[in-house]
């Protein structure tokens, strides 16, 4: 058995109440009859109202989360402290095992996280007990991963694919980034399989069929209808946006130009095609980059060989 001293910590995160409240028994009993025996030899089980320091509890709550090497949630009573801490614990991709007793309803947020329910009695902590043994044993710890981690970690990397690609073709932004081309590749196919759910889908689909069987190094036009258009927009940084994408697909096609018609409510793209096979993708930014740029109710009307 390790020294005390010498254990990483594991930090519990639970609801507290008063000493005579029935969610502080329920708590104290799932630690001492459970985590402790589960994980007491690995670890240092620390719990905020155990913790006998002076200074500020809420201080000490957060630094116990960002330093210590697990942390389990108990979720049961979806109490918000719990539910605070939990999304603190989320953002910086750490292992954390959660549990719950049996009924406890989820947040739709982490329903779909793994989450380890139990039933609070003598045969539901003997299960609970090998339950968190088994999922301590199963964490990669070299890994950082949680929900909100890994969407805080994808904006970042679009930062940086936009800043480099904004920097243009220098030999130190082409060096700034060594997995551009895998990250490029992945939000390419998330694009794609996005177009399913989009409002131009079956419009889009009835002209895939037929163009994509025509198009061989062609022009063509792309032609978006729009319900309201910003009041005032940057056109050629509408354009250096959508161009964006020949960068992205590595030059297989060319954004050629974009004009506007208010009489028919359109935005009329025109490309020349070197490879079809990023067509879905292709149609996909144009449009979000629209939207983005404030065109409202968006959809695809037309596409027309030049």
């Amino acid at each position: 058995m390790q020294n005390k001293e010498n254990k990483e910590s594991c930090f519990i995160i639970t609801p507290i109440g008063d000493d005579l409240a029935p969610i502080r028994r329920h708590i104290d009993g799932i630690i001492d009859a459970v985590i402790e025996p589960a994980l007491g030899d690995k670890y240092k089980i620390v719990v905020a109202h155990r913790i006998s320091e002076p200074g500020s509890i809420t201080k000490q709550i957060i630094r116990e989360i960002y330093t210590s090497k697990l942390v389990i949630a108990n979720l049961t009573d979806r109490n918000p402290n719990v539910m605070y801490e939990l999304a603190f614990r989320h953002s910086l991709g750490k292992p954390v095992i959660m549990i719950a007793e049996k009924g406890t309803p989820l947040p739709s947020d982490i329903i779909m996280e793994r989450t380890i329910f139990y039933q609070n009695d003598a045969k539901g902590v003997l299960e609970l007990r090998k339950c968190i043994q088994k999922a301590e044993e199963d964490i990669d710890f070299s890994k950082e991963n949680s929900p909100l981690h890994d969407v805080l970690r994808e904006i970042n990397d679009e930062i940086e694919i936009v800043k480099t690609l904004e920097e243009g073709s220098s030999a130190e932004s082409k060096n700034k980034n060594s997995n551009t081309l895998e990250y490029i590749l992945e939000k390419l196919t998330k694009i794609e399989d996005m177009m399913p759910t989009s409002r131009y889908n079956g419009r889009w689909s009835e002209l895939n069929t037929r163009l994509l069987n025509e198009i061989s190094s062609e022009y063509m036009t792309v032609n978006f209808r729009y319900q309201e258009k910003p009041e005032e927009y940057d056109k050629g940084n509408l354009i250096k946006k959508l161009r964006m994408f020949s960068s992205l697909c590595n030059g297989k096609v060319d954004i050629v130009g974009v004009s506007e018609s208010k009489t028919s409510k359109e935005v009329s793209i025109v490309v020349k095609v070197h490879d079809s096979s990023c067509i879905n993708a292709m149609v996909g930014h144009f449009y979000i980059t629209l939207e983005k740029s404030g065109f409202s109710e968006l959809e695809l009307a037309s596409v027309t060989k030049n």
